[in-house]
């Protein structure tokens, strides 16, 4: 259409009815051949009225309008008055079915729907019911058993009472106790102390005596060789060496007599003293005496044994100082001669 453009890029808006097309066109007092404003005609003019009154018409046809509208044509100014307000329908147009039709559906599925809410609420009612009562029952139960752990401590606090109590007064009984233990610890001390200085005493004799056993004994070998021999039974064993220093001997003893003779024989003088040990049936070992050798380096020496001489199960000599072995003889059960 020359003067109006065409509508572009909105497919909304309506486009420019052809001549004879427009249900509201009424002939204009115009011919149609006649040219209104800018080489437009009535009839093309009627035409996008509709849509300029609707406001669905592009800005370059609406221009046109208002240009034509703008001279005060009446004829197109009565057209577009008459106009119904909105938007515009042709007797094409099919008409929309009335709502009434679909109330009765709507109002079917809207009761379903709030029934269904109903119900849901209900039941989220009594759920939520039914867990307050059995919190309730749960609370109840808590607080049963909270009275009942009360009680039990209350109980276990008074046992405690009492215990304590009795910790009290038997504190009280320890520390009267303990005032007339320490009158008698101070005598048991003293009595001990007295028992101690008469042990002390003893042991003095004890040595003593022994030393002048040994003297006796050291005095008289030959008595110690008599009482071995007028005895049947008594034994000789040979003294081995145990180190390269020398020496040999022989040991006289009786299984029912607790001395024995030691014999010994190049044994070097010039370094140091001897020593004996005695070996005992249950393992201990046991300090002899200590000689010194001769110019010769022999020795005689009586030995008074612990035991009697069937617990002795060996006998060495050893050298001072440093407990070298010089000389060892094992013994058994029964003398080996005699």
């Amino acid at each position: 259409m020359q003067g109006i453009p065409k509508q572009a890029g909105n497919s909304n808006r309506k486009s420019v009815l052809a001549p004879g097309e427009n249900p509201y066109a009424e002939p204009c007092i115009c011919g149609r051949p006649t040219v209104c404003s800018g080489g437009v005609t009535h009839d093309q003019l009627r035409a996008v009225l509709p849509p300029y009154a609707a406001g669905e018409l592009d800005e370059g046809p609406a221009e046109a309008v208002r240009a034509h509208l703008a001279t005060g044509c009446p004829d197109c100014l009565g057209a577009l008055f008459r106009l119904p307000v909105g938007r515009p329908r042709g007797r094409w147009d099919v008409s929309l079915p009335r709502a009434g039709w679909l109330a009765p559906a709507t109002a079917a599925v809207l009761a379903v729907a709030l029934a269904a809410l109903v119900g849901w609420t209900i039941h989220d009612l009594r759920q939520r019911e039914a867990e307050r009562r059995a919190e309730s029952v749960r609370a109840a139960a808590r607080l049963v058993d909270a009275e009942t752990a009360r009680a039990e401590a209350a109980a276990r606090s008074d046992t405690l009472g009492r215990a304590l109590e009795a910790a009290r007064a038997d504190a009280a009984e320890a520390r009267a106790a303990a005032g007339v233990a320490a009158g008698e610890r101070t005598r048991l001390e003293t009595e001990l102390a007295a028992a101690e200085a008469r042990v002390g005493s003893l042991l003095r004799s004890i040595r003593r005596r022994d030393a002048e056993i040994d003297r006796l004994l050291g005095g008289a070998p030959e008595r110690t060789l008599a009482d071995l021999a007028a005895m049947p039974g008594f034994g000789v064993a040979r003294l081995e060496p145990r180190s390269s220093a020398g020496g040999r001997g022989h040991l006289l003893w009786h299984p029912a007599r607790a001395a024995a003779l030691l014999y010994a024989f190049g044994l070097p003088s010039a370094r140091g003293a001897y020593r004996i040990e005695l070996e005992l049936d249950d393992g201990r070992v046991q300090t002899g005496p200590a000689f010194e050798p001769g110019p010769e380096g022999d020795a005689v020496l009586p030995i008074r044994l612990p035991v009697v001489g069937a617990r002795l199960r060996g006998l060495t000599v050893v050298q001072e100082p440093g407990a070298r072995p010089v000389l060892g003889a094992r013994l058994g059960a029964a003398p080996a001669g005699g």
